[in-house]
């Protein structure tokens, strides 16, 4: 999830500074931040994530070619490319039917995975397809709205909806995944529990096993 974050804080920069100065030194200040992220992330680590090279790249070269052109919509299209990008990864991921982020999973926590039955080990297979299947869906969605806003809306609404509104789709997504697990665990607890009628049959088979043991 990291690669939907990137460039999140270039875009506030960007925002704040457009409405004080002008399209030209927002965008100009957006990309001296990318720039700086970067060069603090190597000096931190002596290293660069490829993610973060990945997004910073979008940002100089949507930004420095919306400044020389002095318009702000190529870059407002960055968060879109990263988003179809991070969709396509999944999808792309996913590919031979085990999910990507199945994947990654048991590269990060492998003892949960081990030793399972191969019932819950499909269960948790279906469970990662929904969750990834529903997460494209979301990305595609909201990557429309946002060039949209990007098109027709201003430069807050823009930032408001890569910001704080991308958040509410990740929160509503989340809720929903949630709810429909507890739903469907709650479904095989009920079907598993024993009926009426096994419970009768129960009880006559330790009445019977206790005369015997009586005789």
């Amino acid at each position: 999830m990291k690669l939907l974050f990137l460039g999140l804080v270039p875009v506030l920069i960007f925002w704040f500074v457009e409405e004080k100065f002008g399209t030209f030194w927002g965008l100009i200040a957006a990309i001296i931040w990318a720039v700086g992220e970067c060069v603090y992330e190597y000096w931190r680590n002596k290293t660069i994530d490829r993610l973060t090279l990945f997004s910073t790249g979008l940002v100089v070269l949507l930004g420095g070619l919306g400044a020389w052109l002095d318009k702000s919509i190529l870059f407002k299209f960055q968060p879109v490319i990263i988003e179809i990008v991070f969709a396509g990864i999944l999808v792309w991921g996913g590919r031979k039917g085990e999910p990507i982020m199945l994947k990654m999973a048991k590269k990060t926590r492998p003892e949960i995975f081990e030793n399972i039955p191969e019932a819950a080990r499909n269960r948790q297979k279906q469970l990662m397809v929904r969750m990834t299947r529903n997460l494209i869906g979301l990305l595609v969605l909201h990557s429309v709205l946002l060039s949209y806003v990007a098109v027709r809306g201003t430069t807050g609404q823009w930032a408001f909806w890569k910001g704080i509104g991308f958040n509410l789709f990740l929160v509503v997504w989340a809720a929903v995944e949630f709810f429909v697990l507890r739903k469907q665990t709650r479904v095989q607890v009920s079907s598993q529990a024993p009926t009426f009628e096994d419970a009768r049959e129960i009880d006559f088979l330790k009445k019977k096993l206790k005369d015997e043991n009586e005789k």
